[in-house]
Order: structure tokens, then C-alpha cells, then sequence
């Protein structure tokens, strides 16, 4: 891919394990918030085009037919050695609302204001605790941008299309969520472009070379 460095099997090996490490804190976080266990899938980590991101996001997801709800957050450096800015985009079965509502002891009508905000509140714990970890790790911290929702009930193809991208070339981070025994599972996708994924490879040789 032009303009977006290749990854080396030692880079991509060190930030899966300093992602597994966050998601794990992350999970742990959820854990604790719904009195629940958190299963999580390992962490892919690979280079994608614009044009792949629907494909992309239907192959996680299980088809171009699931209704899901979609968040989005903006991510960036507020201290430290890590020079990397991206968006991170979490994406919901619709199957996740009841389920959400009963574990956070949710009593009153699930209108779709409810649901919205249950949404944004899980988005922003998720979030919020995967960053920090990958950031703590680095040595840096990262701020973040309040989520906001893309919307609700959506077909794949209308949570990003290619046209909506600034980028041509990405780094994607994909993390999977499950519930035990309960329907709700989200995707959690991290995405980074030119001068961020470089300042992040710089920190994974930094981080290898201290090791």
C-alpha cells in the first residue's frame, strides 16, 4: 500500500499483545459495570483500503442483512511519546438493548433515547479503558472526543462508506465483545492512518527495544 508502512511479524505480534493487554482492562471494566463475564475475541491488526471498509465491516458483523447500531469517537494524543490521532468505531447487534437495559438495572421505558444513551455510556467505558491501556504501556496518554451516535437499526453499508473517509489507507484494530449466556456482543474497531500508524510502529520499536 503507497504512503503506509508494512508492518514487520515482531511489530504486529508486540501491539496485538499490548492490545490484548488493554482489551483485557477494558473487558475487565464491563465486567464490573454488569456483574457479568466479558468474552474477547484475540485482536486483529491489519492494513485496509477505503474501499474495503463496508466488506469489512459485513464480515465482522455476519452479512450485508444485520440491523446494528453504530458510535463513533475520536482519539489523539494529550501527553507522552505516542504522536497518533484515529477514530474508534464500535458497532452493536440491535439484539444487545434488553440485555443492556436489565444488566445496568435500566427500569424505565426502553424508548430510543434509552438505548441511545446506554449506548454512548458502554461506548465511552470501552473506549476510554482500551485507550488508556494501550496508552499507559507506551508511555503516553490519549485524550478522546465525547462518542456520538451514527445511529440505530442501521444496514452495514450505512455505517461508513468510503465516500465519508478522509483516507485512502488504514491500520484497523478489531476487538470483539461478548456477554456470557446473554445476546449482546459489539465490535470495536480502531483506526489509524499515515502519520499515526508510523508514530505507533516508531513507540512498538521503542517499546521492543526496552524490552
Amino acid at each position: 500500500m503507497s504512503g503506509v508502512p508494512e508492518i514487520t511479524e515482531d511489530q504486529r505480534d508486540c501491539l496485538q499483545e499490548i492490545v490484548n493487554v488493554a482489551m483485557g482492562q477494558a473487558g475487565e471494566s464491563l465486567a464490573c459495570l454488569l456483574e457479568v463475564f466479558v468474552q474477547l475475541s484475540v485482536p486483529r491488526i491489519r492494513l485496509i483500503e477505503s474501499k474495503d471498509i463496508t466488506p469489512e465491516l459485513q464480515k465482522m458483523i455476519g452479512g450485508d442483512d444485520a440491523k446494528v447500531s453504530a458510535v463513533r469517537q475520536a482519539f489523539y494524543r494529550s501527553s507522552g511519546r505516542l504522536d497518533i490521532q484515529g477514530e474508534a468505531l464500535l458497532v452493536f447487534s440491535d439484539t444487545s438493548f434488553h440485555d443492556l437495559a436489565e444488566l445496568m438495572a435500566y427500569e424505565e421505558e426502553l424508548t430510543l433515547n434509552a438505548e441511545q444513551e446506554l449506548l454512548l455510556d458502554v461506548s465511552n467505558i470501552l473506549n476510554g479503558a482500551c485507550l488508556t491501556g494501550i496508552a499507559e504501556q507506551l508511555e503516553s496518554e490519549l485524550g478522546y472526543s465525547p462518542p456520538s451516535l451514527i445511529g440505530s437499526n442501521l444496514a452495514t453499508d450505512k455505517i461508513l462508506s468510503e465516500e465519508q473517509l478522509s483516507w485512502a489507507e488504514a491500520l484497523m484494530i478489531e476487538i470483539t465483545y461478548r456477554l456470557e449466556n446473554r445476546s449482546f456482543n459489539c465490535n470495536l474497531m480502531f483506526l489509524m492512518t499515515g502519520k499515526s500508524i508510523r508514530a505507533l510502529l516508531t513507540a512498538i520499536d521503542e517499546f521492543l527495544d526496552e524490552l
